[in-house]
């Protein structure tokens, strides 16, 4: 712990925040951010970094939520995963994922709870998955535009979307010819490139579908509260409240799900933003409070 300081919540709750290092070396650097009055039962939260984003998550989301989160009684932790933001490289993992896994599980060690609930945007949602999955204390993951899969409806549903914006029949036969011509140049190029190497994948990948639900469907089976929440970017891929249901029926009841059709992926506007705040913290206070 290297520093400490008292905010006070928009609600008037003092917010006690610790500028914090985990590690035998220190490498990990966190905020902590803690009630006045701790609840020992309550679990811990700990908030994953978005991608490569430092701490702060985007648009400050990190700090708002987590003040927010103590005004309600719950310790967290905003963290530099290694080799983000003020923390160095703290595993030799031979991945991003395992070194996140790690990274995510040493800090839990050195936290006061018996319980925590994972917080992840984008790649911080998988971190969440992959970390519940190997660390029984993880009793709740909360994850913001985990991986989306298209499906039949999801189609049908974009495509009145398309005809409703575009309007009259000839501007839809435009938009229609126009789609063919890119999709044909498409796959002439792949043609052209056939026998080529493949170019490295980058960015972030989504597992199959089967692997996803596999995952979703154990961890509610072993007990871990699942909250997956959709902002409106994702087209096909995720455009109605139930898609998630639509590919993955068995997860129905089992894993809790919100769609925010408005918002973008980081949930810039601060309407969007201070909904997605009032979401989360409405859910685990259901979920964990007793």
């Amino acid at each position: 712990m290297t520093a400490t300081h008292e905010q006070e919540d928009v609600v008037g709750s003092p917010v006690h925040e610790q500028v914090m290092r985990f590690g035998s070396d220190g490498q990990l650097v966190g905020v902590a951010s803690r009630p006045a009055r701790p609840t020992p039962a309550l679990p811990a939260v700990v908030l994953l970094n978005a991608g490569v984003l430092h701490r702060v998550g985007p648009h400050r989301l990190h700090v708002l939520l987590a003040r927010r989160l103590a005004a309600l009684g719950y310790t967290s932790l905003r963290l530099d995963l290694g080799g983000i933001g003020d923390s160095t490289a703290a595993t030799d993992a031979a991945t991003f994922r395992e070194s996140a896994v790690a990274d995510t599980r040493l800090v839990m060690g050195d936290l006061d709870a018996n319980r925590y609930v994972l917080f992840g945007i984008c790649a911080g949602a998988d971190n969440a998955i992959a970390t519940a999955l190997v660390d029984e204390r993880v009793a709740g993951i909360v994850l913001v535009d985990p991986h989306t899969y298209p499906n039949r409806r999801g189609k049908l549903r974009a495509l009145r979307a398309k005809l409703v914006e575009l309007g009259g029949p000839r501007a839809v036969l435009r938009w229609g010819l126009a789609l063919a011509e890119r999709r044909f140049r498409g796959q002439l190029a792949r043609f052209r490139r056939r026998g080529e190497a493949a170019p490295p994948a980058e960015g972030r990948e989504a597992p199959p579908l089967a692997e996803f639900r596999a995952e979703l469907a154990a961890l509610a089976g072993r007990g871990v509260s699942v909250y997956a929440i959709y902002s409106g970017i994702h087209g096909a891929s995720y455009n109605a409240p139930d898609h998630l249901f639509e590919i993955a029926p068995e997860l129905a009841g089992k894993v809790e799900r919100a769609f925010f059709p408005d918002a973008n992926h980081t949930f810039t506007e601060l309407v969007a933003q201070q909904a997605l705040i009032r979401a989360v913290t409405t859910w685990i206070s259901t979920r964990f409070r007793s």
